[in-house]
């Protein structure tokens, strides 16, 4: 299989804090969570987090990045320990 990235990743296992706006029932709530990062790029990053993302979340993160804003392209569940893996775009 080849590669599709355009950019290198390179490790990166920071602790990211991030907030992320979701809509429940007819209210939209801004939810504050933490994830572990596993790489970054200059076009996004791969993090590990206990909250399900979906692609076409928006998540605004915090300083550990140069990025303040990404777009979930892509989650997948573990199935040992119940979290997501994570890739973000950068916008």
């Amino acid at each position: 299989m080849s590669e599709r990235r355009k950019f290198e990743r390179k490790p990166f296992t920071n602790t990211i804090n991030f907030a992320v706006s979701v809509l429940d029932i007819a209210n939209t709530k801004v939810l504050n969570l933490v994830a572990k990062g596993i790489d970054i790029s200059e076009a996004g990053i791969g993090i590990k987090t206990n909250y399900p993302l979906e692609p076409g979340h928006v998540l605004r993160l915090d300083n550990s990045t140069a990025h303040k804003v990404g777009l979930v392209v892509w989650s997948v569940k573990t199935y040992n320990n119940g979290t997501y893996m994570v890739g973000i775009k950068f916008v």
